[in-house]
């Protein structure tokens, strides 16, 4: 036997033999997710967690309610214990974020947090001119938010803080510029002073599905928006928004008066299988979209309104409220399609049609 050839079929085998062995072993404990807890001794608060915590680690809130603001900007995952048992709560006084607002959890810096499993809640204490309370979750910066089991209530200032932009639940993006995403389910977003949940911008996307967003019955509120950017909205219940005193020029006339919905949406937004009850309109159309499978009941104004664009909505159920579909053109003729919608039990018109500046309002039908 040559005695080279030997020696390199050892070496050849050795080899094989580490690679394979490499191949199978585990990856090192450094490469793993680790699991923080809160609060402990090295961990006494959310924030400390989430500093000392490595991209992909998960963070494990134990019962108790944690007063402190929370900045995330890499990729971590949160779970509670539990909705009813585990509160990040406004702290007396909140730092101004980058964007200028005042958010209880602020995700930023492109980061994908997953958060379950807890609430974030107010109230917070300021004023419109010394740090209201801007938001309960803010996404921005090309950040990504996935929120399911949880809790957001009691958006508002003590007193009230109506200001601008200010207490919406859950604020997505910005406008006319900057981006950000979410993935919002099995939720509830509750006694919020400005918006349940708002979506900014051209460059935003969120998917909500089966959630439970109810406005105040005293102020005046919008649970869902979608301001230019895209999404969809599926299985939510969404109730008790309009516009109220002592806001001005509150009323039924879309031209000169203003109103508020249960869901605001526009262009790019798919609204399918969600229940609308009590809000001023059911759901607020603008642009070109789709509504289908939806279920509006005694909204005060109207259950549809489809405003400048092109609009179909299939086999939705108006039922009760002041009217049924308005279809309105202030800006462009505008055309809704009303493929086997039900209205019943409404006190004023089924459907009407609202033309202002030389702008058609056309509606078409089919049982």
């Amino acid at each position: 036997m040559n005695p080279l050839r030997t020696r390199c079929a050892v070496a050849l085998g050795t080899l094989l033999a580490s690679v394979a062995i490499g191949s199978l072993a585990p990856p090192s404990a450094a490469s793993q997710p680790r699991e923080l807890v809160v609060p402990s001794a090295a961990y006494p608060t959310v924030q400390s967690a989430v500093d000392a915590a490595h991209p992909r680690d998960r963070i494990a809130l134990r019962p108790g309610v944690y007063r402190e603001q929370v900045v995330i900007g890499k990729d971590l995952t949160i779970t509670g214990a539990g909705a009813g048992k585990t509160t990040i709560l406004a702290p007396e006084h909140l730092v101004t974020g980058s964007d200028g607002l005042n958010s209880i959890v602020s995700l930023g810096n492109a980061a994908s947090v997953t958060i379950s499993r807890l609430a974030v809640s107010g109230p917070g204490s300021g004023t419109c001119d010394a740090g209201a309370l801007g938001a309960g979750i803010r996404v921005l910066g090309g950040a990504h938010l996935e929120l399911s089991h949880a809790a957001v209530s009691h958006i508002k200032d003590t007193p009230m803080a109506p200001c601008f932009r200010s207490a919406n639940s859950i604020l997505i993006g910005d406008f006319p510029t900057g981006a950000g995403s979410a993935t919002i389910q099995d939720s509830e977003i509750t006694d919020y002073q400005g918006s349940g949940v708002v979506v900014l911008g051209a460059d935003s996307r969120a998917t909500l599905l089966r959630n439970v967003v109810t406005g105040q019955k005293t102020i005046s509120t919008d649970g869902i928006e979608f301001v230019e950017a895209t999404g969809r909205v599926e299985k939510n219940t969404v109730s008790d928004n309009a516009c109220r005193e002592p806001d001005p020029e509150c009323g039924p006339d879309f031209f000169t008066e203003f109103q508020h919905a249960g869901i605001l949406a526009n262009t790019g937004v798919v609204v399918t299988k969600n229940r609308l009850v009590g809000n001023q309109l059911g759901i607020y159309g603008f642009g070109t979209m789709e509504t289908g499978h939806n279920t509006l009941v005694d909204n005060t104004y109207f259950g549809l309104a489809l405003q400048d664009g092109t609009f179909t909505a299939v086999r939705d159920t108006v039922r009760g409220g002041g009217g049924g579909v308005a279809v309105i053109a202030s800006a462009v003729d505008t055309t809704a399609r009303l493929d086997q919608v039900r209205i019943t039990k409404v006190s004023g018109d089924r459907i009407r049609k609202f033309e202002c500046c030389g702008f058609t309002a056309t509606v078409t039908t089919r049982r």
